[in-house]
């Protein structure tokens, strides 16, 4: 694990995402035992100045007929309940404060016998409140979605959910199309639902591999940048996850085994080179402004000491003038590769890919 997350700080990133069951740590009604490995996590996270948010999630046969089987009526959500309470007591003296309530409760992989919005919304109240009981500056998200499910998001606002979250939760997989083909277009009906409450992409991924939903090594890595800069460009998205850091397998038939930016040898893909040059030039999600030429993307980040912009394309190859002060410029590429060039007549002529690019000022002409 300290690998692990040495390759978490090493790559610029400044949040992980995890869980800790409820069946793992009430394994007997009323007595709940943590495994000392999870504070040992949690503390050597903090001790890398690694942010955590930690899923509260599942069921517990101890109180129902299986682990994924969602807690339904009052006693059950009393349950649940106490299990909050514990866990964000455990926890937040090792800096935890933000709690996602569920993992993709619109899908019945994980909250069986089949998605119900109303009790996900009763559920939501429960954990809201014994959270705030604890630690009244924890940070409650709600919803985390399969997809950008508007439906099932609006029931639970129906039911009074919205009450009962801090921030909005969602998971805009869209493999194997670029990003570009539609999750700005979800994060803005998402924010027209929800206008007041921060977004949280809380996982998005593109698995590397040669199934019909699959991508390639080096697609996965332009297609991780893009997406992150697209939201970048959204004042709606507070926070992005990428899922996942390591490969779940090594079998490179199976799709869900090969989301990582790591294989399972901790080996780094070309995702992870390309997080990391992002994570090193961008920062956490600054003010950005994107505008678009054709199928070219600029984006330009504001309120920095050294202006910076980020270019690419959703499809092909073109040349592109960036309009630019005179002066010196490094033009960076995806994995960090980098070159000067003086500007003198206000243009810098980039040629612009599906490889993202970055363009940073360095002098003064």
């Amino acid at each position: 694990m300290d690998d692990l997350l040495d390759l978490v700080a090493d790559a610029g990133s400044s949040w992980i995402r995890d869980e800790v069951y409820w069946s793992e740590v009430e394994q007997r009604k009323g007595r709940f035992d943590f495994p000392p490995e999870y504070d040992d996590y949690l503390a050597a996270a903090q001790d890398r100045g690694i942010h955590v948010l930690l899923i509260l999630d599942f069921g517990n046969a101890l109180y129902s007929s299986a682990e994924k089987t969602a807690p339904a009526t009052e006693t059950e959500r009393e349950a649940f309940a106490r299990y909050c309470r514990e866990v964000v007591r455990r926890y937040r003296p090792y800096g935890v404060r933000h709690f996602e309530i569920w993992n993709e409760p619109n899908a019945s992989t994980f909250w069986k016998p089949q998605p119900n919005p109303e009790n996900y919304a009763r559920l939501l109240e429960t954990a809201y409140r014994s959270c705030k009981d604890v630690d009244p500056d924890s940070v409650v998200i709600g919803c985390s979605t399969a997809g950008t499910d508007i439906e099932f998001i609006r029931r639970v606002l129906a039911a009074g959910g919205g009450r009962f979250m801090d921030a909005v939760s969602f998971h805009p997989y869209c493999q194997p199309s670029a990003p570009e083909e539609r999750f700005l277009s979800d994060i803005s009906r998402l924010k027209a639902l929800l206008p007041d409450k921060p977004l949280w992409i809380t996982e998005f991924g593109y698995p590397s591999y040669a199934g019909a939903s699959g991508v390639s090594e080096e697609m996965q890595a332009n297609y991780l940048v893009r997406a992150f800069l697209l939201a970048a460009s959204s004042p709606a998205v507070e926070r992005m996850f990428w899922y996942d850091l390591q490969n779940d397998g090594d079998d490179p038939a199976e799709g869900e085994f090969n989301f990582g930016l790591l294989r399972t040898d901790k080996t780094p893909k070309p995702s992870y080179r390309a997080f990391a040059t992002m994570a090193s030039l961008v920062g956490d999600f600054p003010p950005a402004q994107l505008r678009t030429i054709g199928d070219t993307y600029i984006l330009t980040f504001e309120g920095r000491d050294d202006p910076l912009a980020a270019v690419w394309r959703s499809g092909g190859t073109d040349i592109q003038g960036l309009p630019c002060s005179n002066g010196l410029y490094r033009v960076v590429g995806r994995d960090g590769e980098s070159s000067s060039i003086e500007v003198y007549e206000e243009v810098l002529q980039l040629t612009v890919s599906e490889k993202p690019i970055y363009v940073v000022r360095e002098g003064r002409a």
